[in-house]
């Protein structure tokens, strides 16, 4: 294992990927696709909340985050939560979001008879305020029981704070879109309809070749794209191949395969968070699908140009700077792969470059 991975200062104990795979090399073994890629790091950038969702307790889950978390800004810094011991301390005023203080997490509660023995209470230092628009939280499983993820009532605080503008990587244990929003409503969680549509960017796993039914949260929404096309239709030379032309041999080990079989991201949706319009009404609109897997062809369709213009606003950028910027970082990893330049050194030159918080960006 990486020992940067091993760091108490970016992952949970037990949680860091084996192995961690650039975003290139993830584009590089067919797991995504660079124009996915792209779309991700711009909104993991600007501090969106990226959750990966599998229901293989096998899947390459954290190894993704992590390939996305290295792309953050240097402004940026990671917090990483301390699972059953998390206690809130960075947010200065957690009873606000419902938090009751310290409890006893899952592991604590089992008898040596019926599991493993109780984790003994860690002496953790206080931490300080943890600014939001700066910070990305990092967590282990959310509503695992395990010592080092997020479970219950922490579960709960943890979703409400991202109001206020923090970013989260975290995993669950989902099939779908619909799953993640079951589990998490459900208790001892009990997320709220609204609550959940600060989850950001959903992407789910699943290994290639697998006979899933689709998911209805995996299809977009034949009106909105219809009421979105002449809106928010990609112009043709903005619009960068979907799929990076690689041998489809067998995937790579930094691909964080298991078993030998492929890894794709089956559906990525962007979960609307709760809006006003003009008037002051609230808006629930349903969550936007931005690509899917085609098991057929093997590749991802993708369908962000129907919600462009919010996407665009989420991040702070005009439309066309958005698609700007998404198509040149799309190009750019798409050269990375084309050229087998899937280090990590690499994948940092092209971010110093690209990044928009570098006032010398040089495109």
């Amino acid at each position: 294992m990486d020992r940067s991975l091993q760091d108490p200062g970016r992952w949970p104990a037990g949680r860091a990927p084996a192995a961690a795979p650039t975003v290139a090399a993830l584009v590089a073994a067919r797991m995504l696709d660079a124009e996915l890629a792209a779309l991700l790091w711009l909104m993991v950038e600007a501090n969106v909340p990226l959750i990966a969702a599998a229901a293989d307790p096998g899947s390459p889950a954290e190894a993704v985050l992590e390939a996305f978390l290295d792309l953050l800004p240097p402004v940026t810094a990671r917090l990483v939560l301390q699972g059953e011991h998390e206690a809130f301390d960075w947010l200065g005023d957690a009873a606000a979001l419902g938090w009751e203080g310290a409890d006893e997490g899952p592991s604590s509660q089992r008898s040596s008879a019926s599991g493993p023995p109780p984790v003994a209470r860690l002496a953790l230092p206080p931490r300080r305020t943890a600014p939001p628009e700066t910070t990305y939280l990092v967590a282990g499983e959310i509503g695992a029981a395990a010592p080092a993820d997020i479970y219950g009532p922490r579960a709960r605080v943890l979703i409400r704070a991202l109001q206020r503008g923090y970013g989260l990587a975290a995993t669950i244990r989902a099939d779908s879109l619909e799953q993640v929003f079951a589990r998490l409503g459900a208790p001892p969680a009990s997320l709220s309809a609204d609550e959940l549509r600060r989850l950001g960017v959903v992407v789910v796993l699943r290994r290639a070749g697998s006979t899933h039914p689709p998911s209805t949260a995996d299809r977009p929404e034949p009106r909105e794209l219809a009421a979105a096309a002449d809106r928010d239709a990609p112009s043709s030379e903005q619009a960068p191949p979907g799929v990076v032309e690689t041998e489809r041999g067998g995937p790579t080990a930094e691909a964080g395969t298991a078993e030998g079989t492929a890894w794709r991201v089956a559906a990525c949706h962007y979960v609307r968070p709760l809006e006003r319009d003009a008037a002051g009404h609230l808006q629930r609109r349903p969550p936007a699908v931005l690509a899917t897997w085609d098991a057929r062809r093997d590749l991802l369709e993708h369908f962000e140009w129907g919600v462009t213009t919010e996407l665009a606003m989420r991040i702070g950028l005009g439309r066309d700077d958005f698609e700007r910027e998404h198509g040149e970082r799309t190009r750019a990893i798409a050269a990375l792969v084309a050229a087998g330049q899937t280090s990590r050194g690499a994948v940092q030159t092209l971010l110093a470059r690209r990044s928009r918080s570098n006032p010398g960006d040089a495109g």
